[in-house]
């Protein structure tokens, strides 16, 4: 029969949260050894002997029911840092997650399941939650909103990892009454905000009619971003230039998306 003895079984996810949750709650369902199962991000070049690949179709509800045994089972810092992991872009993050939470809830573990770092898929855990946390942070900072003429603030974003709905969840709590897109140009998703409302996500082309004048810059926020860039340039020292310092501090890759770095 499929998945006794020796035979190993991968599980083949989406790159999504909702993709590996799903793959985790199956890998339960198996009701086999956890060693004889791995879950991986896409497939493979090459196959391996012995094995057998299933492909994982996302699930809500399978998705929400491994998040509430997480949220019930496990610290809230833990919790908090393998949703992290998930968001980071890294094919290692399925197995790893689905490793530390076999590990965290078989029983074994007393107190953070994060704090062993003699477990390899709790070290990869922990690398790629403080990625993406670091890369949130970095949005958090350098993420430019442009008012259009429709009155809709728009912008545009290019992170590593998938951290888009981290982004969202903080602007609609500091702009709650304001209608605002955020376009996520590597992850091809779009986080849209309509005022007083709840924010959601979607993939693909939410501009369909590229004539729409109403989704370009108003002439009042083309204004203000000539003053600001204007402002930017005043207040530097042109003797005291430290480039170095400044890529440390502001990567070159998050400044085509920034106002003051922007030609008019």
């Amino acid at each position: 029969m499929e998945g006794t003895g020796t035979e190993n079984i991968i599980l083949i996810c989406e790159d999504s949260m909702e993709g590996i949750l799903t793959g985790i709650y199956e890998a339960y369902a198996l009701r086999m050894p956890h060693d004889k199962i791995s879950l991986q991000i896409g497939e493979e070049a090459n196959f391996r002997l012995f094995t057998t690949y299933r492909k994982v179709v996302p699930e809500a509800v399978k998705a929400e029911k491994v998040m509430r045994t997480l949220k019930q089972r496990f610290w809230e810092k833990d919790y908090h840092d393998l949703f992290m992991a998930l968001a980071a872009g890294d094919n290692r993050k399925a197995e790893a997650v689905y490793k530390t939470v076999v590990w965290g809830l078989s029983g074994k573990c007393k107190g953070s399941i994060l704090a062993h770092m003699t477990d390899d898929a709790v070290r990869t855990v922990v690398e790629l939650a403080r990625r993406a946390g670091n890369e949130l942070q970095r949005m958090r900072e350098f993420l430019r909103f442009s008012e259009m003429e429709n009155g809709i603030l728009y912008a545009l974003i290019g992170p590593k990892d998938n951290v888009l709905p981290m982004v969202t969840a903080h602007f609609a709590d500091r702009l709650p009454m304001e209608n605002f897109l955020i376009f996520d140009e590597v992850h091809n998703l779009y986080a849209i905000h309509p005022a007083g409302k709840e924010w959601f996500l979607m993939s693909g082309n939410v501009v369909e009619d590229k004539e729409d004048r109403t989704m370009e810059m108003s002439a009042t926020e083309e204004y203000y971003q000539e003053l600001f860039r204007g402002f930017c340039h005043s207040i530097s020292i042109e003797s005291r230039k430290n480039l170095k310092l400044q890529m440390n501090m502001l990567p070159l890759r998050f400044r085509p998306y920034m106002v003051e770095f922007q030609k008019k």
